[in-house]
């Protein structure tokens, strides 16, 4: 498995290709469309289960190129008619819907046979590394089913060499959203009318590798216009910043003071919201093996394709998220 970088788009008149792309109303898939609506080479077959929706009518509206189809990726069968006379697609699930690790490995399944039957020329996979390859010290963690170290994370990469070897596709590595700040409420809260804004994750002192959401789609964008990359894997980021970094940046947005609240992963565990278990293990595996992150998603290989949105700018553009 090569560890290859998608080079930078070429402009071409819109052809009769066609990419599906699931999850086009949510945040990988919705930000892939707009990057192929805006890089005109490719029709987007915009699959979402709710072409009704008020998300999926926005999603139609950006462009006459735009088709809205529906499927499904728990039905195989829906799945093949929305990848029918494609030239490739884009496969992301959410784990966070559900939170049914044997549930998402049968999608990736059923998105793997069906672009088989239906002999799609490039599937590109949304996936993480399988964390139980990274980890050597497992006693440090909890296990959840005696099997996974980081369930979001294991079940998307333990099958990525078997489905690489069986159908046309490159394997694409994402990271640690900077939108998580907003959607997962783990940007500076108030814990006391008289202490400071805090961040608080179990990092460390380690580098957080960050990638906006907007750039997922350009980079996904890219690798469709590049065939030489199947086969391959490509990474994306778009910032790498400590969590002191991190809030600083904060307090700057805000005119406070934001400050990092370290805690060990044990403690994080233990805050009770849904998967706040996982989450933790999933910090002290970027803590713990940071070099392996900020070396795979290298943002020197990032700017060979596009000028990637540092956290910095990516707050500005947020900044009513956290200050009104």
């Amino acid at each position: 498995m090569g560890i290859c970088q998608a080079k930078p788009a070429e402009t071409e008149v819109a052809g009769t290709r066609t990419i599906a792309v699931f999850g086009a109303t949510g945040a990988q898939g919705g930000s892939l469309v707009k990057a192929l609506v805006a890089g005109g080479e490719f029709k987007v077959r915009a699959l979402t289960r709710n072409v009704d929706s008020e998300k999926a009518k926005a999603i139609a509206a950006l462009s006459s190129e735009i088709e809205l189809v529906h499927a499904d990726l728990d039905d195989v069968a829906s799945i093949e008619k929305a990848f029918a006379g494609c030239y490739g697609a884009y496969v992301v699930t959410n784990f966070w819907e559900h939170m049914d690790i044997a549930r998402e490995i049968t999608q990736y399944e059923n998105a793997v046979a069906a672009a088989k039957t239906t002999d799609l020329k490039h599937v590109v996979l949304s996936t993480f590394e399988d964390t139980r390859k990274i980890v050597t010290n497992k006693d440090d963690y909890k296990i959840f089913d005696e099997k996974w170290v980081v369930p979001h994370l294991d079940g998307k990469g333990e099958h990525n060499e078997k489905f690489q070897a069986e159908i046309p596709s490159t394997l694409f590595f994402t990271s640690f959203y900077y939108e998580n700040f907003i959607m997962f409420g783990m940007g500076p809260q108030k814990h006391g009318d008289d202490s400071p804004y805090a961040i608080t994750m179990p990092m460390g002192d380690s580098k957080l590798v960050m990638t906006s959401v907007e750039d997922i789609g350009k980079m996904a964008a890219a690798i469709f216009s590049d065939s030489s990359l199947i086969g391959k894997s490509v990474y994306v980021a778009s910032d790498h910043l400590t969590v002191n970094e991190i809030a600083a940046e904060f307090g700057k947005l805000m005119g406070e003071d934001v400050v990092y609240n370290a805690v060990p992963p044990s403690v994080y565990a233990g805050f009770g919201f849904p998967g706040a278990e996982e989450i933790a293990n999933m910090f002290q595996v970027y803590d713990e093996y940071a070099e392996l992150f900020t070396s795979t998603r290298n943002l020197e290989d990032v700017k060979k394709v596009f000028e990637p949105k540092p956290f910095a700018v990516w707050l500005e553009e947020n900044k009513a998220a956290f200050t009104s």
